[in-house]
């Protein structure tokens, strides 16, 4: 007999963590952003709205504790109820819309910061002297607050040094500290830089990268100052999702091979693998008796699952032990659903193959 069946995976500690971290990220650069406005808000303009905002992101990582009774409570149950599923991924989804709205917020404040931190250096500047041109450059330099400003004014120098060389000191300041401001409050460049950040964060994994490719590209089509925060609201939660599904159906995987050895069948390497076009991991298991299993793990995190070369209905068993094993490694599912039995195939030749393996190894 063989039997084919699906059902959604629920890996819910691997998918709370994705979020838990994402705020926490935020909250920690938000704080870095705190103290770099007591440098250059006089006004503490600036200072209050990071400090609210550091206060709204504090309570949603306050809230985000009930995630643990989640995590605690489908921990009793192999099978996970389709209605509480659902809840538990309203409350994800939840989370992220907010995380994504926290860091448009925080998008627009340093877009709006941009002309005051330039401001303030070009003061600095203005009132203190320099004996040439080479000195003025390195200090507009080092006076950048990041390594990316640095690198455009630097760059923007070696571009126009014929032009600048000719300019007085004042007007030196002027014309970087306009460029500056105009760069880093253009829409396209900030755009760029928010899918640079995230490549940054991810370029060890390809896998991770592509699952997001699709939104950055969404991202820079028309954009323009009018939808741009629109527009970058809908890449960080659109981004989020796509990349916390990858971390999870990568972790899924891993956890399905540990499973599936566990109750006796072997993994190949060579016998996992992803098909691009569908965007599917598939993985083939297999006893020495000749009975396997197949699992096609999407990105959704429903897995479709097929047990092959049955005498009888065995592989039911396979199938519990299996989901069992998940459930050991943190891993609930769904009810089975699409469940087909099919007549016995394969199984004598099976056998016969592997029986002929092994007397021929035996001699």
């Amino acid at each position: 007999m063989s039997m084919t069946a699906e059902e959604v995976l629920l890996n819910c500690k691997k998918q709370f963590d994705f979020i838990n971290t994402e705020i926490n990220t935020l909250l920690k650069y938000i704080q870095e952003l705190i103290l770099e406005c007591k440098d250059i808000d006089n006004s503490n303009f600036f200072l209050e709205q990071f400090k609210e905002l550091e206060k709204k992101v504090k309570y949603e990582l306050e809230d985000f504790k009930k995630a643990q009774d989640y995590v605690d409570e489908v921990q009793e149950d192999t099978h996970v109820k389709t209605e509480r599923y659902h809840e538990i991924q309203r409350f994800a989804e939840r989370k992220r819309n907010s995380l994504a709205d926290f860091k448009a917020e925080v998008l627009a404040l340093r877009k709006d910061i941009v002309k005051k931190e330039q401001n303030t250096i070009a003061k600095k500047l203005n009132d203190s002297l320099f004996k040439n041109y080479e000195d003025l450059k390195i200090s507009l330099i080092q006076q950048q607050k990041d390594v990316d400003t640095k690198t455009l004014v630097k760059n923007y120098f070696e571009n126009n040094e014929e032009i600048l060389k000719n300019k007085n000191h004042d007007q030196i300041v002027e014309i970087i500290n306009n460029y500056i401001i105009n760069e880093k409050q253009d829409v396209t460049v900030l755009a760029k830089e928010v899918i640079s950040n995230t490549i940054k964060e991810y370029k060890e994994d390809n896998d991770i990268l592509n699952s997001f490719k699709n939104d950055a590209l969404e991202l820079l089509k028309d954009l323009n100052q009018d939808n741009f925060f629109k527009k970058i609201k809908r890449f960080y939660s659109n981004s989020l999702k796509n990349i916390e599904n990858e971390i999870v159906r990568k972790d899924n995987v891993k956890k399905i091979i540990q499973a599936i050895e566990d109750i006796g069948y072997h993994v190949n390497e060579n016998n996992v693998r992803k098909i691009e076009e569908k965007n599917l991991i598939i993985i083939h298991a297999q006893k020495e008796t000749g009975e396997s299993a197949d699992f096609a793990v999407k990105l959704d995190g429903s897995i479709v699952y097929n047990y092959e070369g049955f005498e009888g209905h065995e592989h039911d068993v396979d199938a519990n032990d299996f989901l069992n094993k998940l459930k050991e490694y943190g891993i609930n599912s769904s009810e089975a659903f699409n469940k087909q039995y099919r007549e016995p195939k394969y199984v004598a030749k099976h056998k016969e193959l592997i029986k002929n393996k092994k007397t021929n190894q035996n001699n």
